[in-house]
């Protein structure tokens, strides 16, 4: 029992002397080591950004609204629409342009052009290089040509891969489509004054230089002739591309802000009044008037699966029946958002100025969307 008890004592003995010698070893140690040796504390993680925010989350607003067509059955909440898909991007596009299996979108501030595939809806690697790309763009004579508000110029790049194949120096303006293309050249709306200037696509030289009588916001080719919108004339002019003279002046309501062709006839949007004018181009003449049921349509206005379509904001979508004698709203979406309005790839693509998104529409299931 003694010898137990021996034992016992040495074994506590010997954890306590090895203890304060442990002690006095880490006193020994410099301050740094001691701080090496403690746990770093985590950084905190960083806060996701937040989603963009998607017309499917679009509140409902009051209904029915107090603007817009009263015909019974046509208003429909913006709301109930459902897209086919929603794209994101950094900032609201003015424009769009169809290939033959992608949608090019410019991007200023990001001095490129988004690409989204046709089949999918997926964003491509973006074209880029060009400096504040703006003022609409066209697919012609197997390049795009687009306005670079950063160079002052007309940049003109290959369709498949982006590669620049020339710049032509021509200045450019406010204009929101200022580039059309007729059978054998490129014009383009060039300052605010406003030039529309010609520009040769076999030589991308400029060739001629067209003075218009005030500022004008869009110029469109179509039925042989450019089509020229000037909001401050109360008219759009229409041009001969072969002789640059101008064979009419059509007098449309208040403020044209947009222009478009389709069913034989010309379709300009009035922002004042919130009206479409219908021009038959054999006689130049008003031959119908649609009134939208709401004034300041500050939009643009597209053709396409055999309709009209405008875009305003608080009516992202009116959808226009062209038959002759029968011009009237057959549906109008009325809510959250409105911004620029195109027909291609079979489909209508809208874009929110307020959520920078794009959406792709299914026209037949526009149709099928019914008034509550």
């Amino acid at each position: 029992m003694r010898n137990l008890s021996d034992r016992l004592l040495r074994t506590l003995g010997l954890s306590l002397l090895a203890a304060a010698s442990a002690a006095a070893q880490a006193a020994m140690e410099p301050a740094s080591t001691a701080k090496a040796d403690a746990p770093t504390p985590s950084a905190p993680s960083a806060r996701p950004a937040p989603a963009p925010v998607k017309y499917t989350e679009l509140k409902k607003t009051l209904w029915p609204p107090k603007a817009g067509v009263k015909t019974p059955g046509v208003q429909i909440p913006m709301a109930n629409l459902k897209p086919e898909a929603e794209i994101p991007l950094s900032e609201t596009p003015g424009n769009f342009v169809f290939t033959t299996d992608q949608v090019l979108i410019p991007m200023p501030s990001g001095d490129q052009i988004a690409r989204v595939e046709g089949k999918s809806n997926k964003m491509l690697d973006p074209f880029t290089g060009i400096a504040k790309p703006c003022g609409g763009m066209t697919n012609s004579f197997r390049n795009l040509w687009i306005v670079s508000c950063g160079s002052q110029a007309l940049a003109r790049i290959e369709t498949a891969t982006g590669k620049p194949v020339a710049t032509v120096s021509t200045g450019s303006g406010a204009a929101a489509t200022a580039v059309a293309a007729s059978t054998d050249s490129i014009w383009m709306l060039t300052d605010d004054k406003t030039t529309l200037t010609r520009i040769d696509p076999d030589t991308n030289s400029v060739v001629s230089e067209f003075r218009l009588g005030a500022a004008c916001r869009s110029v469109t080719f179509a039925d042989s002739s450019l089509w020229v919108v000037c909001p401050g004339e109360k008219r759009i002019v229409r041009i001969n591309p072969l002789t640059n003279l101008v064979l009419a002046r059509i007098e449309v309501t208040p403020e044209p802000v947009s222009l478009a062709f389709g069913d034989n006839a010309i379709w300009v949007l009035s922002r004042a009044q919130g009206k479409v004018a219908r021009i038959d181009p054999k006689t130049n003449k008003v031959v119908a008037t649609i009134d939208l049921g709401f004034t300041n349509a500050d939009g643009n206005v597209t053709f396409g699966d055999g309709f009209v379509w405008v875009s305003s904001p608080g009516f992202p979508i009116t959808k226009i029946s062209p038959q002759l004698e029968k011009e009237k709203v057959v549906q109008q979406f009325a809510g959250e958002g409105g911004g620029m309005i195109q027909f291609g790839l079979n489909s209508i693509w809208l874009t929110n100025t307020a959520y920078n998104n794009v959406w792709r529409l299914d026209p037949k299931r526009i149709a099928a969307t019914l008034a509550e």
